[in-house]
């Protein structure tokens, strides 16, 4: 199940990410541009995902890492992993990029900043996009590297995170479609049904909205 690829939709909605420094740690997220291509290449530009990975490589040797910058550069990693020829080269990057984000998520654990008091990225709140981007990958990567299971369990999380369900649905609608995709792939329709029922609510005519409708209704047939 390649989930990963639709999170390149994001680069359309781009319009300006500010930068800024966890508060605990003081270091500079990568740039907006940055960001924007790597969306390129998740939506299928494989020209553009060693750029992508040198620009973030080159960022965390100077400005350190924060949760995002490991979250992007990890699921860089995946992505060349996903393009490489040779088996063993795909099962190194892909490894080297899920420890990465796995890293990603224990530092975000250990900053202190209030999810209301981030700025948002995309509409998101910083930790939501780090957990919706990991999530995402998570649950895009082949199921023997064995991180389906914590993937779905980040999206059971946010999606329940009150300030991620107050953000706007413009900006979330994707993270519901991804969410319902892979309580489809392990046949939790009901769950599927109950985030599909909330896109309804939210904009029952959202392309998002549709394709998810569309998605379970197939699995119901």
């Amino acid at each position: 199940m390649n989930l990963l690829l639709p999170l390149g939709k994001l680069c359309t909605t781009v319009a300006l990410i500010t930068l800024f420094t966890f508060p605990t740690l003081g270091f500079a997220n990568p740039t907006s541009s940055t960001i924007s291509l790597y969306h390129q290449a998740a939506q299928g530009n494989t020209n553009a995902i060693d750029v992508v990975y040198n620009r973030l490589t080159q960022h965390l040797k100077e400005h350190g890492p924060t949760p995002l910058t490991l979250i992007y550069l990890g699921s860089t990693e995946t992505l060349q992993g996903r393009n490489a020829w040779m088996p063993w080269t795909k099962l190194r990057y892909t490894e080297h990029g899920l420890a990465r984000m796995n890293k990603a998520l224990d530092l975000l654990n250990q900053q202190a900043t209030p999810v209301t008091q981030q700025i948002q990225i995309n509409g998101l709140y910083e930790s939501h996009l780090v957990k919706a981007v990991a999530g995402t990958t998570f649950t895009s990567v082949p199921d023997f590297f064995n991180h389906f299971e914590r993937g779905y369990e980040l999206y059971l999380d946010l999606l329940e995170d009150t300030a991620f369900q107050q953000s706007q649905f413009e900006a979330t609608a994707w993270v519901y479609l991804y969410a319902i995709q892979s309580a489809l792939y392990i046949n939790d329709k009901h769950q599927a049904s109950q985030w599909l029922t909330y896109m309804k609510q939210q904009d029952p005519s959202h392309l998002f909205t549709q394709k998810a409708i569309k998605a379970v209704a197939e699995a119901q047939s």
